[in-house]
């Protein structure tokens, strides 16, 4: 439960409309993925302390800790958005649900992790309306 409630306090923070973008962005930095158009990469500050305890307790689950974060954010329609962001995912990455739930905005979110032999990443990906924002990290062995 308190795990759902930093959650919903994450988002809340990280909807707030003092968030400052670094630029736009066609591919990640953390992950080299071909990211879908309109992606609005966010600054370190955007980050949350919250995000952050989220991403680092998702990576603990998996044995690791989080080393490099990333937070993009995209307007449009989340479903169109989640469609071509799996389109760009390499084949060899694994994917793993670890939680999904809904939030009091009406909005929804998803843990999960995508792994290769040689990389993990953990993620969060938070769902409004006409909007979508994706926190994740490389894990890396404690």
């Amino acid at each position: 439960m308190s795990k759902k409630l930093g959650l919903l306090i994450a988002l809340s923070i990280l909807l707030t409309p003092s968030a400052l973008a670094t630029d736009f962005v066609t591919e990640s930095n953390l992950t080299g993925f071909q990211l879908p158009k309109g992606a609005l990469e966010l600054t370190d500050d955007d980050f949350s302390e919250e995000m952050v305890e989220i991403l680092d307790t998702t990576a603990a689950e998996l044995n690791g800790k989080c080393k490099y974060h990333e937070l993009l954010y995209w307007e449009g329609n989340p479903e169109a958005i989640a469609k071509a962001l799996n389109a760009k995912i390499p084949k060899e990455f694994k994917y793993k649900n670890l939680d999904v739930g809904e939030m009091s905005d009406g909005g929804a979110y998803e843990q999960f992790v995508l792994t290769t032999p040689k990389m993990w990443v953990a993620g969060t990906w938070f769902q409004g309306e006409a909007d979508v924002i994706l926190a994740w990290c490389t894990v890396v062995q404690k």
